[in-house]
């Protein structure tokens, strides 16, 4: 009986391990759980985060991809570019006098005092934004002195060329007068003629009586040609 009862005894023990054992176990597992479920969640956040960082940078690449395209474009037209201006440039440089050459520079028309304070106002911090922008352009000044003066030498060739038309227009008038004066055609004879006047009579107006017929000479008739070469 005492060995039965201290079996009873020892699987009532065992029962209670085994009992609290299951407990820690179910706590355990339910704790594992909870942990596998935040680990999960934070998996997927991580997952999606991971995902819009590789679309981001697929989109910053393709974009910095597009910025270095035109970039360079833009660089290659700005290269061109220069290249033209220092050709125009050397070629303008063939056709420069010898005092354009020794003085490229006019002489500015204010005073010592006068270029003193525009110094002054030029140094002065910009406050407006249209000066500031000026400001940032203050190194072409010596570049648009020489602009301006050739903009005003070419204004001035062009009027010199419109008077210059107009009086050749008026020679050529006043050329193809006398050339048709000088002519004898039916067209220059049915037109009022000063060379055909005679006795206040002109070429146009009553007939003049046929003086008595003469033994003369041939008539010398000189080429209109040969007027105008002399003339020109």
């Amino acid at each position: 009986m005492r060995k039965l009862q201290k079996i009873q005894d020892s699987i009532s023990v065992l029962k209670g391990r085994l009992a609290a054992h299951l407990r820690d176990s179910e706590e355990r597992n339910r704790r594992l759980r909870e942990e596998k479920e935040v680990v999960l969640k934070q998996l997927q956040k991580l997952k999606s985060q991971m995902s819009q960082a590789r679309a981001q940078a697929r989109s910053n690449l393709a974009k910095l991809t597009l910025d270095s395209s035109a970039a360079l474009k833009e660089l290659n037209r700005v290269e061109k570019k220069a290249a033209r201006i220092l050709r125009l440039a050397e070629m303008c440089r063939k056709l420069e006098t010898e005092e354009e050459k020794v003085l490229p520079f006019y002489t500015s028309l204010l005073s010592a005092t006068e270029q003193q304070e525009a110094q002054q106002v030029l140094w002065e911090k910009p406050t407006e934004p249209l000066a500031q922008a000026m400001q940032d352009y203050a190194g072409l000044e010596r570049f648009w002195q020489r602009y301006n003066k050739v903009r005003l030498e070419q204004l001035a060739l062009e009027q010199e060329r419109a008077a210059l038309d107009q009086d050749n227009e008026r020679l050529r008038l006043l050329l193809r007068q006398y050339l048709t004066g000088v002519s004898v055609s039916e067209e220059a004879l049915s037109q009022p003629n000063t060379l055909l006047i005679l006795n206040h009579w002109s070429s146009r107006g009553s007939a003049l009586p046929a003086p008595a017929p003469a033994p003369r000479p041939p008539p010398c008739i000189i080429e209109a040609a040969h007027i105008a070469s002399h003339l020109l």
